[in-house]
This record gives structure tokens, sequence and C-alpha cells, in this order.
């Protein structure tokens, strides 16, 4: 008792507080999260512009690089020469040495920078490259470039390829960049006169790329029209290797911020996910962990409180219980701290005091009662009416010499009543009640010339079950009073059979029956509390059914005018123990 008083008063103080403090956590984290996904949104816009700004300055190297050559006509021709005639001459070589120079310079002032090459149209395939001067096929290792050139139709002007070279020499070591390929024209000529290849280090631009990161899980990425990564950081696969497809299903766990260049056809991404607006909310719903468990020992605080108190009380209520049941003084009520406390055992005191007195006042007509029955049965001595019986019974024999209609009816009755009187048990064994009440249609049946016929369908045990008296005969003399009344071919047919658990009893009968007014009036006359004039003994078995076994012992009652009428009802089938288990104060 004491655990379900601490639980309920432990729920009752808790579970608001609980409460309050969920829906005002709830509605802090909604109110951050809400700001913090449009300050991500708006910083990745602004971070996305950025790396844009920055990555595309480098990519203007090569256009810078571009326009020295494109309006040099000077510088132009003696490149041309060169990458045409090699070094034949020494003139060639001074031009040589004066624009590796000139590149060379521009490389090493730029980090970012890892390669420049300079390609002019010759039938040698000679090409400048940055920190060599002079090369070809023969003696620079990284040539493919030249050949994706000449493969790219003449309509591009520049482009993006993620490539690994080893330029110098005979190296193994490879560098992976980003080649920004440049055509380079002349103001004469509407064809492109060669490319220009700035190489730009991949290294440096995830690096710096990685600048760029706010928050835990953010990606840049730097991607062409083909979905290959061409840069990026923050992903832990090789972006060299990895192709990304499918910008639009990021949106369900990203925030997605991008920046197309039709130009160059590179879309630069930042991607930060949607985790990462939890993160600033995170401290919030600590602090409601943290008020909840408050919340909790605060409450079991108050609830052992609160629930000492309340048992303190009840103790002293169930007290005045236990005493009233046991027949014993009630003790004195000790004045409470709480007022209410105190109300309420003395409203209880007085309530049992009250009921003690109910129950002696019943008790006492209880037992007036029963002397009144037995003073009356008392009156009638059955030995004297057996005596008398059984000595009419021997005087009709007497008369007649031998057994006759009346000695028989006479042996019968005194059957019946010995049933009815002398047995002083309340439960019978259901072959008694049989029996009895196979005694009592012989004696029907002798009175009306056998104008009706009892037929038995008995798929039981009878020695088995008990049962109260007059089960059957209250119901076999309904039939033939008011069922069979005046017919010549009446039939009754009693069947009692074992049903999940249950002894099943059904009187059948093709007399008149009842109309469906008439049998309404039956059912709503055993409904009440009084004995009715009329139906009495309807009345009366349905009363003892209800009173020994339950409502669902009630009587049942079907009935088809001038075909068939059936009574019925069930009793337990097993024997709980003796009768004065089952209803002590009942008399029948």
């Amino acid at each position: 008792m004491k655990q379900r008083f601490f639980l309920r008063n432990f729920l009752l103080v808790t579970l608001p507080v609980i409460l309050v403090v969920v829906l005002l956590g709830w509605m802090a984290v909604y109110v951050i999260n809400s700001s913090t996904r449009k300050s991500i949104a708006e910083l990745n816009r602004q971070t996305v512009s950025r790396i844009r700004e920055s990555t595309e300055l480098m990519f203007s190297e090569a256009d810078a690089q571009s326009l020295n050559y494109s309006i040099t006509p000077h510088v132009m021709l003696r490149l041309e020469a060169l990458l045409k005639n090699g070094y034949t001459e020494k003139e060639y070589m001074d031009v040589s040495y004066m624009i590796k120079s000139f590149v060379d310079s521009n490389v090493n002032s730029k980090s970012y920078m890892h390669s420049l090459y300079i390609y002019l149209n010759n039938v040698n395939d000679n090409f400048f490259a940055s920190f060599v001067g002079l090369a070809n096929k023969s003696n620079f290792r990284d040539t493919e470039w030249l050949e994706h050139a000449r493969t790219q139709p003449l309509e591009l002007k520049q482009w993006l390829e993620l490539r690994r070279i080893g330029s110098y020499a005979l190296t193994v070591y490879l560098t992976d960049v980003l080649s920004v390929f440049k055509r380079i024209y002349t103001s004469d000529k509407r064809n492109p006169v060669g490319v220009l290849v700035l190489n730009i280090r991949l290294d440096y631009l995830n690096s710096f790329y990685s600048e760029y990161l706010s928050y835990p899980g953010q990606t840049i990425l730097l991607i062409n029209d083909s979905g290959e990564i061409l840069s990026g950081t923050g992903l832990s696969k090789d972006f060299s290797a990895h192709n990304f497809i499918g910008i639009e299903d990021l949106e369900n766990d990203f925030f997605v911020a991008r920046e197309d260049n039709t130009a160059y056809g590179v879309t630069y991404l930042s991607l930060v996910p949607h985790t990462a607006s939890y993160q600033q909310s995170s401290d919030i719903f600590r602090l409601v962990i943290i008020a909840i468990i408050a919340a909790l020992f605060l409450g079991g605080g108050i609830a052992f409180i609160v629930t000492r108190r309340n048992t303190r009380d009840i103790n002293a209520i169930l007290q005045l219980v236990d005493a009233a049941e046991a027949g014993k003084p009630l003790p004195d009520i000790k004045p409470s701290s709480d007022v209410y406390g105190y109300i309420t055992q003395s409203i209880v005191k007085g309530s049992l005091e009250k009921s003690a007195l109910n129950m002696q006042l019943v008790e006492k007509k209880y037992r007036l009662e029963a002397m009144y029955f037995s003073f009356l049965q008392s009156q009638l001595n059955p030995h004297f009416l057996f005596n008398t019986l059984k000595n009419i019974f021997w005087k009709t024999v007497k008369l007649t010499g031998e057994q006759n209609g009346a000695s028989q009816m006479i042996d019968l009755l005194t059957g019946v009543l010995h049933y009815a009187l002398v047995n002083s048990d309340r439960f019978v064994t259901l072959q008694e009640e049989i029996d009895n009440t196979e005694k009592y249609l012989k004696i029907q049946q002798m009175r009306f010339d056998n104008s009706f016929h009892v037929f038995w369908d008995i798929d039981i045990d009878t020695e088995a079950v008990k049962c109260i008296k007059f089960l059957l005969q209250p119901l076999v003399e309904n039939s033939i009073t008011h069922g069979l009344q005046n017919m010549h071919s009446g039939e009754i047919q009693i069947e009692i059979a074992e049903m999940k658990g249950m002894a099943c009893f059904s009187v059948i009968d093709n007399g008149t029956g009842f109309s469906e007014t008439r049998l309404a009036e039956i059912q709503a006359r055993m409904l009440q509390e009084d004995s009715p004039v009329m139906s009495i003994g309807l009345f009366n078995l349905n009363k003892r059914l209800v009173l020994t076994y339950g409502d669902s012992s009630a009587l049942k009652i079907i009935s088809r005018p001038n075909h068939k009428t059936c009574i019925s009802f069930s009793i337990p089938f097993e024997n709980k123990g003796s009768s004065e288990e089952i209803t002590n104060e009942r008399i029948f």
C-alpha cells in the first residue's frame, strides 16, 4: 500500500514539473534551432561566395599569363621562333633564358602554382615549361596534356582537368594538380595558335578550402559538369577517384549552398549536415535533463513526506476497521496534525459504529425469522403425517387385496412429502432431484389419465452433481398446469447435459405456450423483488437460482405459441462445497 501511495504522489508531484520543463526546453530548442538554421544557411552561402572569389583569382593567373604573350607581338614572335627552331642559334638560347626567368618568377611568387606550360603550334611539338625551359616529348615526362588540348573542340576556349604529373626529369614522385587550360590567340588570326596550361597544386587548393570549414562534418567541393570532384575538403574519400552525383538529393541531409561558373563549367558547393544545427542546442538539452533529474529527486522527497503522512492516517482507519470486524471496542482517535485526516478518521469511526448497530439488528431479525419458520414447520409433525398416509395406504390395499391406483398415488405422495419435509439438507444430488420429479410426474399422469408423456434425455453423471431442491418440479408443474391443460397428446421433454463445466437443464413442452405479451409480463415479474400474485413457481425458482448460483443461472424462456415452449437454466457442474459454504444466510 505504501508503495502505491508513494508512486501516486510521486507522479502527481513530478509529472507536471517534468511536463513544464520539457515543454519549455522544447520551445527553447525549437527557437534556437530555427535561428541556428538560418545563420548556418547564411554563413554557408557566404562561404561559397568567398571560395569562388578566391579560386577564380587563382584561375585568373592563366588569363594574365595568356595576355602577356597575346598582346606583345615581339615576345610572341621570339617564343614562336624558339619553339620552331630550338637551340640552333645562340640568340634562341638567350631568348629561352629571358622567357624562363620571367615565367619562373611568376610561378615562384605564387605558392599555389606548381608549373606553367606554353605551347605554340610547331611541327616538333616543342613547348616551354617553367623551371625547365624548352621541352618536348623526348626530354619531358608530362606531355599528355598536349594530346588532351588537341582533342578538345576549338570552340572550347578554357577548361579544367584533374591530373597527376611528374614533370622533372626521371622523378618517380607524382603530384596531383588541377590544370587550367587556356587557348592562346593572336590579333591577326581567328583560330587559336596554341595553349597555355597552368597547373595548380591540388593539396594547396584542398588546404585552402579547409580554412573555410566552420562546422563539424562540413564539406567544400569543386566539381565539374560531369559530376567529377576536382577539389574538396571534409571528405574521407580520395577526391580524384570520386564522382559526385545528385546535388538535389543532398538537401535531405545537408544545408546546401552552391554557385556555378559557366565559363569553366564548374560548381562550388558547401555542404553542412543538418546535425550541425543541433550542436548549439545541446547545452539546453543538457540543462533540461538536469532539471528533470532534479525534479525527480525533489518529487521523490515530497512524495515520501506526503506518503508517510497519508499512510499514518490510513493505518489509523484500518485499525478502526479491524477492531470493528473483530467485534472489539473501537480505539480512540488521536488528534492528527492534518485536520482533514482527523475529520476522515472521525467519520469512519462513526460509520463503523453505525454499521455495527445495523449488523446487530439484522442478525436479530435473521434469528427471529429462522425461529418463526422453524416454529411453523414444527406445527406440522412430519411423522404424524407419514404414519397417517401409510395407514391409508395399507387400508386401500386391504380393501382390494392388492396394489391399486389410490395406493400407488398415496405411496408416491409419501415419497414427495418425505423429500420435501424430512430431508433437512438444502443441497441434494441431482439423482435425488430426478427421482422426486419422476414421482411427482407419475402422480400427475395418474390424475390426468396419462394425457401427456414424459421423455428424459440425461447425459451427465447425476451422482456427481449437487443442487438445491425442486429445480425441475416447478417447471414440469408449469408445463402440465398451463401448457398441456385440456390436451390429450401432450409431451414433456426433460434434457440434462454437461457443457463447459455447467450442468444445463431444459424442460420443453408442446403446449399452448406464451404470447409475446404474456412472455414479457412473466419475465418482468421474475425481476421483481417481491413475490407476484401469479407465476409464483417460476418466480421462486428463478429467485433461488440467482441467490444460490448467480445471475448467469437465471431462467431463460423461449416460446412459440401452440408449438413449443422451452425453459432452461444452468448451474455449476462441480460441487464446490457444502451448502453452508455457499450461502449460510439463505433460507428457501
